[in-house]
């Protein structure tokens, strides 16, 4: 997967196989991975948590997964940083990028 963010870098990203937390990428890139993606993939446990958390765009499926519609900036995303960093869903505790 290839985007480019906001300052024109190329970035690749990547899912890694475990979480990855307090990666020192993650504190300086703005939230590009934030604003990259059309949604993401939540289990149930996730959906009740973001729904708590007040999650507007949440996309409840009875066949396959549930997601949280990001369309391009997650409702999360606030200047540059994860408002909800320690209860992110696993998918993105296991999503990183490199130049």
């Amino acid at each position: 997967m290839l985007f480019i963010s906001r300052s024109k870098a190329r970035r690749h990203g990547i899912l890694l196989d475990n979480p990855l937390d307090g990666d020192q990428r993650c504190f300086s890139c703005g939230g590009d991975c934030c604003r990259s993606f059309a949604d993401v993939e939540l289990t149930w446990d996730e959906y009740e948590r973001l729904r708590k958390l007040g999650a507007s765009r949440l996309q409840l499926s009875l066949t396959g997964p549930h997601r949280l519609l990001i369309d391009y900036g997650c409702e999360f995303l606030k200047s540059g940083r994860c408002s909800i960093y320690e209860a992110r869903p696993e998918i993105c505790r296991r999503f990183t990028c490199t130049d």
